[in-house]
C-alpha cells in the first residue's frame, strides 16, 4: 500500500476537523462517481497510465486501498464498510464497540474521518479518487475533474450478470441497494439541499461511451484546464 495514504488516513484520526474554511486546496485531481455496474476502478487504472503516458504519475484512490489502511492502524475495515454504507446516521455506535480503544469514534466522527482522508488526498493532488462521496466533499475546490458514471438500469443489470453470472432476482436487489447507499452518502456530505447532479463537470452513459473515448474525453479536459 502507497504509505502516503497511510500517513493521510492516521493524520485524519488524529485531527477533529476539515481543513479550514478559505485553505487554499492543492489539486489536480479527479472523482469518480458511479452507478452499480459501471467500471470505475477500470477507468481509473485507464486514466492513471494516459496521465502517465503524458509524463506525470496519478496515484489512485479507492475502497481498497482507504481499508488496507484501516488494517494497517488495527481497525477492523468490516466496521468501516458498515458506518461507510449504514442506511441511517447514528445507528452504528455498538457496531464500533470492537475498534481499539484509541481510535473509538462514533459514527459521525467515522464519516468525518472518511471524508478527512479524501480531502487530504485530493489537498495532496495527481490523484484519481474513486467513490467515497469524493465529488461531494470536495465541491467548489479548484484543480478539479468531477466524473460521473452512468447507464440505463437494464443496462448495467445485463452487464452484471455477464461480468459475474449472477442471479438476475439477487442481481436486482443489490444494485438497488447500492445505489441508494451510493446516493445516501453523496447527499449526507452535502450542505443546503444542493442538488446532487450539479457536483459533476461531466455526467457518461457508459451504455453509449467506450471507455478508451472517455480516457480520450477525460485527457483533453485536463489539458484544457492545465490539470496535466
Amino acid at each position: 500500500m502507497d504509505n502516503i495514504l497511510l500517513r493521510i488516513l492516521l493524520d485524519s484520526f488524529e485531527r477533529q476537523q476539515k481543513p479550514e474554511t478559505g485553505a487554499s486546496p492543492g489539486g489536480p485531481f479527479i472523482t469518480i462517481s458511479r452507478e452499480y455496474g459501471c467500471q470505475a476502478n477500470v477507468l481509473a487504472e485507464s486514466l492513471s497510465r494516459a496521465i502517465a503516458a503524458k509524463g506525470s504519475h496519478w496515484r489512485i484512490m479507492n475502497k481498497e486501498i482507504i481499508l488496507e489502511a484501516a488494517r494497517e492502524l488495527n481497525l477492523d475495515p468490516d466496521k468501516i464498510k458498515a458506518i461507510e454504507g449504514s442506511m441511517e446516521r447514528g445507528a452504528m455506535d455498538e457496531i464500533l464497540s470492537s475498534l481499539t480503544t484509541k481510535y473509538y469514534k462514533s459514527d459521525r466522527k467515522v464519516r468525518q474521518t472518511i471524508a478527512n482522508v479524501v480531502m487530504s488526498a485530493a489537498h495532496t493532488g495527481n490523484v484519481i479518487i474513486v467513490g467515497r462521496g469524493g465529488a461531494a466533499v470536495t465541491m467548489g475546490w479548484p484543480n478539479a475533474l468531477h466524473i460521473k458514471l452512468t447507464a440505463p438500469v437494464q443496462w448495467r443489470l445485463d452487464t452484471l450478470i455477464a461480468r459475474h453470472n449472477l442471479k438476475r432476482e439477487e442481481t436486482v436487489k443489490q444494485m438497488a441497494s447500492i445505489d441508494h447507499k451510493r446516493f445516501k452518502m453523496q447527499r449526507d456530505y452535502l450542505k443546503g439541499g444542493i442538488d446532487i447532479n450539479d457536483l459533476y463537470d461531466l455526467v457518461i452513459n457508459c451504455s453509449k461511451v467506450t471507455h478508451p473515448e472517455i480516457v480520450g474525453i477525460v485527457i483533453s479536459m485536463l489539458e484544457s484546464r492545465k490539470m496535466i
